[in-house]
């Protein structure tokens, strides 16, 4: 059931901005998240945007920010489960019960991207209720968006946030750094070869070669590996393509038409995660998915809403260890560092 406060038409609406919130034991983070978005927002850019927030519980009380005189105030829907069909709310109360959250999150994200999709926006970015925008995120979106298109004619989605956490040396590419650790080795070998019969002849000897190529060569490509690929080779601020290792769904924005897509394919599902579905979805279609560096949004808070999971490794919940370092390139007033950005 929505509990519409739309002032602005869904005519002319560029953009609809969906949250789903669940109530945390403490700090509830939605307050900052929806506040970070619509503070700083030009007035323009406002009449044009549509937000719906859904309240992600059976019993709406049970979340203590729903009596807020700040979420009727700055939202232009509220959505909360239907009462009046009945089977369809016993299955959310079981969920929520059983804490069935891989059933219930993708009934939360289709309803959002279904009550999106009837606004008649051109754009729908989904948020959790979990994360921080930079200041003078929208104008940033929108451009990156202008990007995608220009790059692509079918694409999936614009990552917003993403963690740099799976963007390694991922072990799958272990023959292409194997190759290239002994191209390297090779290429010294051949210089110090080269040198030698040029020039010096007597202070480059096969000793010295071999000391190169097996001592101090590996040495500096362990370094090198050891200090990171996100140290050694990081994204270059802009839109990129992210085909692989993208996490998390912090924050995606999907065009109308694709958006119907999407629910398509999480009604086929039902269950699951929904970026674990969208990736696996994009691989088998080949369909391209684009990410901006450095993030727009920055992931906050310790407990999740989809349960908070502990590990004997891993002291911290799973929800602590989701951040993006690249968001903190990000001057107090949303401007890039000049000493840390490459266009400086």
């Amino acid at each position: 059931m929505a509990t519409d406060r739309d002032r602005i038409s869904g005519l002319g609406t560029t953009t609809c901005i969906g949250m789903a919130t669940v109530a945390r034991p403490d700090e509830q983070y939605i307050r900052s998240s929806f506040g970070s978005l619509i503070e700083g927002l030009a007035e323009d850019d406002r009449k044009h945007i549509h937000t719906v927030v859904l309240v992600g519980h059976t019993d709406p009380q049970q979340h203590p920010i729903y009596h807020e005189p700040w979420l009727k105030n700055l939202s232009n829907q509220i959505l909360t489960y239907d009462t009046h069909n009945t089977e369809q709310f016993d299955l959310l109360v079981q969920w929520e019960q059983d804490k069935d959250y891989r059933r219930k999150a993708i009934f939360d994200y289709i309803y959002l991207l279904d009550t999106c999709i009837q606004s008649g926006a051109v754009w729908i970015a989904m948020f959790e209720d979990d994360t921080i925008a930079v200041q003078g995120w929208y104008p940033r979106m929108m451009a990156a968006l202008d990007v995608a298109d220009s790059k692509s004619t079918d694409w999936l989605y614009l990552r917003l946030f993403f963690t740099e956490q799976f963007l390694g040396w991922n072990s799958e590419f272990w023959p292409t750094y194997l190759l290239t650790s002994a191209s390297v080795v090779a290429a010294v070998a051949l210089l110090l070869v080269v040198l030698r019969s040029l020039r010096f002849h007597t202070s480059i000897s096969n000793r010295t070669i071999c000391t190169a190529c097996f001592v101090y060569t590996p040495a500096c490509i362990a370094l090198y590996f050891m200090a990171g690929r996100i140290s050694m080779r990081p994204m270059t601020p802009g839109v990129h393509e992210m085909p692989n290792f993208g996490c998390c769904a912090q924050g995606l924005v999907f065009s109308s038409t694709t958006a119907a897509r999407v629910v398509s394919k999480l009604k086929e599902k039902e269950l699951g995660f929904v970026d674990m579905i969208l990736e696996e979805w994009a691989n088998e279609e080949k369909l391209t998915r684009f990410a901006v560096m450095p993030s727009l949004l920055q992931h906050i808070g310790g407990h999740s809403s989809k349960g908070d999971e502990f590990t004997t490794a891993q002291p911290m919940s799973v929800a602590e260890t989701i951040f993006n370092f690249g968001f903190e390139l990000y001057g107090r007033r949303g401007h890039p560092l000049r000493h840390l950005t490459s266009n400086g």
